[in-house]
């Protein structure tokens, strides 16, 4: 038998967290209200399905409610929520649970694939310089992915999910937040993007929240917004992504003399990044000077030229319909891969509506956009 006490405590941390009313919990689960009220007060037990449905709303695995002992990585953005909970709207964090849920299947996933990452381990400092050591890191990463020196970056979204980070893309309300690095007590290291954002501002913040991953383990979170901030976790996280998508050994082999209008848009283009961060980061390399960089901060790369990567090729009716998946999430590495497991009777059809948070009559409609089948037993 479970402790009763304990459950009631973390049914109503996950509400409180989620900031639902006990009717909402009752309205979206069918559990009649003075059952739910039972619950939390640690006078009833619930029956077996009713965990079950609890974990499906509050998106836990039933295992945490039934445990005296496991944890959950939504314990750890109460503090999060503590210190910026004017920051998430109740919209976001719903979408900010929904993304750690999908970590943990993530993980279930690569286990049951048996796949594996490649662990890059941070060398022991050499210097006190963080900016130093912040270009000397990212040129050993892309390294260790597999780049070749003046190679331009692909999808560096999978890129690093080489190296066993859980990375999602979700949109979110607050536009001012650009993303979250979490360390999930189960699945380890998670980073969530904001896809309300401009698309090569995405892969800016993913390269940012990596750095996190790398520099800042012994966090439990961090939370990057839009707005500059000048501690020297940021600073450094900044300079890694900057170095890491436009490297000096790339920008200098470029030997442009005179950096017109043209050649920033291009360049900015092909590294996948806005014109304004490649603008910072040729002053940083002493190639434009201050008054450069403020007559040029205006120009922008055309959005027609900005393509995500997950919709390249697709008829327009197709993109609109995965456009909606992704901003939910659904990246199609993660949707591949849990089809993998699918096919390979790893988990049931159910579990894999589950894990792409929609109901099993859903499914057919949703793989056919990543050109996926169900398999049907006769």
């Amino acid at each position: 038998m479970f402790d009763l006490h304990l459950l009631a405590k973390k049914l109503n941390s996950c509400r409180s967290r989620l900031e639902y009313s006990v009717y909402e919990v009752s309205e979206n689960t069918g559990i009649d209200i003075d059952r739910i009220l039972n619950f939390e007060n640690g006078s009833l037990e619930p029956k077996g399905d009713e965990i079950l449905i609890l974990a499906d709303f509050f998106k836990e695995d039933y295992r945490y409610f039934i445990s005296n002992q496991q944890s959950s990585a939504s314990e750890n953005t109460d503090s999060l929520y503590r210190q910026f909970g004017g920051e998430f709207s109740k919209e976001d964090r719903r979408s900010i649970q929904e993304f750690l849920f999908l970590c943990e299947c993530e993980a279930d996933i690569w286990e049951l694939l048996e796949k594996k990452n490649k662990k890059y381990d941070l060398p022991i400092r050499i210097n006190n310089n963080f900016i130093e050591e912040a270009e000397v890191i990212a040129i050993q990463i892309r390294k260790f992915i597999g780049y070749k020196d003046h190679e331009l970056l692909q999808n560096i979204f999978d890129d690093f999910r080489k190296l066993g980070i859980h990375i999602f893309r979700r949109e979110l309300n607050n536009s001012n937040l650009s993303g979250i690095f979490i360390q999930h007590p189960i699945a380890g290291k998670c980073i969530l993007v904001n896809y309300s954002e401009d698309l090569y501002r995405q892969n800016f913040t993913l390269a940012h929240e990596v750095a996190h991953s790398i520099f800042d383990t012994n966090s439990e979170y961090n939370v990057s917004f839009t707005r500059e901030n000048q501690d020297s976790k940021e600073i450094r996280a900044n300079r890694f992504a900057a170095a890491f998508l436009m490297p000096q050994s790339v920008l200098k082999s470029l030997k442009i003399v005179s950096w017109t209008d043209d050649h920033l848009i291009k360049v900015a283009e092909q590294l996948r990044v806005n014109v304004i961060s490649l603008l910072y980061r040729l002053k940083s390399l002493n190639i434009l000077n201050h008054k450069q960089v403020e007559d040029k901060r205006n120009l922008k790369v055309p959005t027609y030229l900005k393509e995500d990567p997950e919709l390249k090729n697709l008829s327009e009716r197709i993109a609109s319909s995965k456009l909606k998946v992704l901003k939910r999430g659904l990246s199609t590495s993660y949707v591949r891969e849990c089809y993998e497991a699918y096919s390979k009777s790893f988990i049931s059809q159910s579990r894999l509506a589950e894990m792409f948070l929609i109901q099993e009559e859903e499914l057919k409609d949703l793989l056919a956009l990543f050109n996926l089948k169900l398999i049907y037993e006769f």
